[in-house]
């Protein structure tokens, strides 16, 4: 019988495949001195049909979980750009143009202290978690250790951002008399830093529903709170409002958190056995500074050397491309990468995984693609105004990404998933490089409109170099289904954006 690289068969494998754990049922199978539970429904797949019944009940129950996971999700994206919306209307009515300038600000400063000081635990959190989810010990262990180290960097930020805020107040408003908002937002950043440990404890255990309930109540309690501090408080509200919904998200994730785990912070000793999760988390933060970094530096040459308009076009294309299609992305990786860290060690199942993932979001890209190009000015005006039809040729190049970001990223999950934070972080920091001298090149040359095409080449090196180490290094491969649908993708997203540059694709 054919070997596996991992050393198993295909019949051992089919044994070791373990469903969520809202699937497990009451099958269990030793394999080398452990109990595996089996789905009933699986199960009985395989001895129907001698096994071949297997692969597409499992892939079936993947696809099922996988959009399960998706509309929670972007029903809760939804809510919150909702509430967003909401707040930021009621800030301009109420505050003005001066209390949205000040979100911005704010918003902005706690991003980039809490991508410095937050070490990456989030991420590297999510793939320890969920490496022992079936072991109680070992997870109440590393649930201690992830969130005495989410307090130390809560602490840590909020002490940079308090010591920072005479300085930050006298950079951004030319005087000292906001410090003391800025030491709010340490209090908020450390807050944050909290809630970012049981959001990863959540994600690792498949705790799916859970999170999204205390995302979108802890948003919907924030801007309650916030509705009468904005009407009533004036400015001094706006910092106040990032507290709340800190402290909002925080008592609902505590409110929404698995019992089963007791809420414990590691003592010293534990804390130091945790090193490994945060090196890896240090690697992410470094990788995502850079990629947050090369956007600033492009934004900030292109308002140098162009207008503040043509910025605010940029900025509008780039939301529609990236942005939206981002909050399924977002719900995609919730579910896949917890899936992808307790099977690293089975080379098998993450290319499988893989494969699977890489089917669906081109399966849900796909039309989506079409649809955008086929109504893109429609979608425009409605979200902007006429003035910003000069995106069309922009946002219709760019639109091929998502073609290539579904291959790329679940391929680039595969890097984090093993642990291999130095990869990823060079991996990233070419990218950025990369990025970068791309946009600019092309828009000296070509305007706006260069700049879609620069994304696509963009996006078309880094779906190379993230292929590289998962093909070469890791020594995956894709399934055939997943080969198919990347070649029926490619071909269709490349004759609808060429049609849609002619002019033939529009209404």
């Amino acid at each position: 019988m054919h070997e596996s690289r991992d050393g198993y068969n295909r019949l051992s494998l089919r044994r070791a495949y373990r469903p969520q754990q809202n699937e497990i049922a009451a099958r269990t199978l030793p394999r080398d001195g452990k109990t595996l539970r089996a789905s009933p429904g699986i199960a009985t797949a395989c001895r129907a049909c001698g096994g071949k019944g297997f692969w597409k009940a499992m892939k079936n129950s993947l696809t099922a979980k996988v959009l399960k996971v998706i509309g929670v999700f972007s029903g809760a994206e939804a809510f919150g750009i909702i509430c967003s919306v909401v707040k930021m209307k009621l800030v301009a009515m109420w505050l003005s143009a001066t209390g949205v300038g000040l979100f911005g600000l704010f918003g902005t400063t706690v991003d980039a202290v809490s991508i410095i000081t937050g070490l990456g635990l989030r991420q590297s959190g999510v793939r320890e978690v969920a490496k022992c989810r079936h072991s109680e010990g070992a997870l109440r262990r590393i649930a201690a250790r992830l969130r005495g180290w989410c307090m130390l960097s809560g602490v840590a930020g909020a002490l940079v951002l308090s010591f920072l805020a005479p300085l930050l107040s006298l950079w951004l408003f030319g005087d000292y008399g906001y410090w003391w908002q800025f030491m709010i937002l340490g209090g908020a950043l450390l807050l944050n830093s909290l809630t970012g440990g049981e959001q990863a404890i959540l994600q690792g255990t498949g705790g799916f529903r859970r999170l999204a309930k205390a995302a979108a109540s802890g948003t919907a309690a924030g801007l309650a709170i916030s509705i009468p501090m904005f009407r009533w408080l004036g400015d001094m509200s706006v910092a106040l409002s990032f507290l709340v919904y800190s402290l909002s998200i925080l008592f609902f994730l505590f409110v929404y958190r698995d019992r089963s785990i007791p809420w414990r912070v590691a003592g010293r000793k534990e804390l130091g056995e945790g090193a490994g999760f945060v090196r890896l988390g240090g690697y992410i933060a470094l990788a995502t500074f850079a990629t947050s970094l090369a956007h600033m530096v492009f934004m900030s040459w292109l308002n140098r050397e162009t207008s503040t308009a043509e910025v605010g076009y940029f900025q509008a294309g780039n939301t529609l491309v990236f942005r939206y299609t981002s909050l399924i992305f977002g719900a995609v990786g919730l579910e896949f990468y917890p899936r992808m860290a307790a099977n690293s060690h089975s080379p098998r199942r993450m290319y499988l995984f893989v494969s699977h993932e890489i089917s669906l979001l081109l399966k849900i890209f796909t039309p989506m693609l079409l649809l955008f190009l086929l109504f893109r000015r429609w979608i425009v005006e409605i979200l902007y105004t006429s003035d910003f039809e000069v995106i069309l040729p922009f946002v219709s190049v760019a639109i091929f990404t998502i073609i290539l970001r579904s291959v790329s990223t679940c391929m680039a999950f595969s890097i984090i998933a093993k642990g291999e934070g130095k990869t990823y972080l060079l991996t990233e920091g070419i990218d950025a490089v990369i990025g970068v001298c791309l946009n600019i090149w092309f828009y000296t040359r070509y305007g706006l409109a260069g700049i879609g095409f620069a994304q696509v080449i963009w996006y078309g090196v880094y779906t190379i170099m993230t292929g590289v180490i998962y093909f070469g290094r890791y020594r995956l491969r894709l399934g055939k289904e997943a080969v198919i649908a990347v070649a029926v993708s490619f071909a269709t997203g490349v004759a609808a954006v060429a049609a849609a540059w002619r002019g033939w694709l529009i209404l």
